[in-house]
């Protein structure tokens, strides 16, 4: 992707106490990133200084920075995932800087980009109670396209159920998997953590090559499937899709925090799109917290993008 200067000046609607700037990110900016989101979840810091490196080096998106007279104050990320699917993440403003319009300045600017990608598909994730993320995406032109409950689970050894499925399965797999109904209720997608990607041939095939597929099979046919993706973010396993007969379901989620001992993470989560979903892996072992929930947000019509963002109210 061509890369374009910063902006500088105020927008409409923006009111900081200074000269903002929204440019690309630099190696520079990263001591001052690190510092201002490193408390971004409370003790749990912020997944921004593991994914740093991949998210400078990345030229099918764009990694963007707010610049508040000449200090770094807030960041956003667009990812492409191909095929006109793009992924938006990361934005953060500086706790000492919030409350300026520093947050739609980056939004803006993030649409801005969008419209020169001319995407076929927009989303992001968010929490359930993140009252402000939620607000910015129905301002913006986003809504929920699909819901989901999080669970996790700390990895521990144990044998595995079922088997890892090979390059001849996916048509068979990719068949039951879109007529599925986990597939139906989570809008067609799969979910790596906090990412969640389009179902695809490629990608299936793909997950099947990294051995992050596994099938459950009674008299040669498919009971159930599960895909164990990576999440790359947070350095920890998931289980993305599972689906089948109930006891199918039970025996591939109990093999998620098992495989996770095997590759060395320390945890196994898991996005389930449904209550009747949720009970199983709980009767698998897997937990809730409470207030754990995930919201996919779409773009309503990523074609409106080619119009002025500033435009927008």
């Amino acid at each position: 992707m061509r890369r374009r200067a910063g902006r500088t000046g105020a927008r409409e609607g923006l009111r900081p106490a200074g000269r903002l700037k929204l440019r690309d990110a630099r190696a520079a900016d990263r001591r001052a990133i690190f510092e201002f989101t490193r408390r971004t979840w409370g003790q749990y810091g912020d997944f921004i200084p593991r994914v740093w490196r991949r998210w400078l080096g990345d030229r099918e998106g764009r990694f963007i920075v707010a610049e508040l007279d000449g200090v770094p104050v807030g960041t956003a990320k667009i990812s492409h995932f191909g095929g006109g699917e793009f992924w938006l993440e990361g934005l953060r403003v500086d706790p000492e800087h919030r409350g300026k319009g520093i947050a739609r300045a980056i939004n803006l600017e993030v649409l801005a980009s969008l419209a020169r990608m001319q995407p076929r598909a927009v989303r992001y994730c968010t929490g359930y109670r993140n009252w402000a993320s939620r607000h910015i995406g129905s301002v913006f032109g986003f809504r929920i396209g699909a819901r989901f409950r999080h669970f996790w689970a700390k990895s521990r050894k144990g044998s595995l159920r079922g088997e890892f499925a090979t390059r001849r399965d996916a048509g068979e797999i990719y068949e039951f998997m879109s007529r599925s109904r986990f597939m139906r209720l989570s809008s067609g997608l799969v979910g790596e953590g906090w990412v969640f990607r389009e179902l695809t041939m490629a990608r299936l095939e793909g997950y099947i090559r990294r051995k992050s597929v596994m099938v459950v099979r009674r008299a040669g046919a498919l009971a159930g499937v599960a895909i164990y993706p990576f999440d790359v973010n947070d350095k920890d396993l998931t289980m993305g899709f599972a689906d089948g007969d109930p006891s199918a379901i039970k025996a591939l989620a109990r093999n998620c925090p098992r495989l996770g001992a095997m590759r060395g993470t320390e945890y196994c989560s898991m996005s389930v799109p449904t209550r009747y979903f949720a009970g199983l892996v709980e009767e698998a072992g897997f937990k809730r917290k409470s207030s754990m929930g995930q919201l996919v947000f779409e773009f309503v019509d990523p074609r409106s993008l080619a119009r002025s963002p500033s435009n927008r109210k």
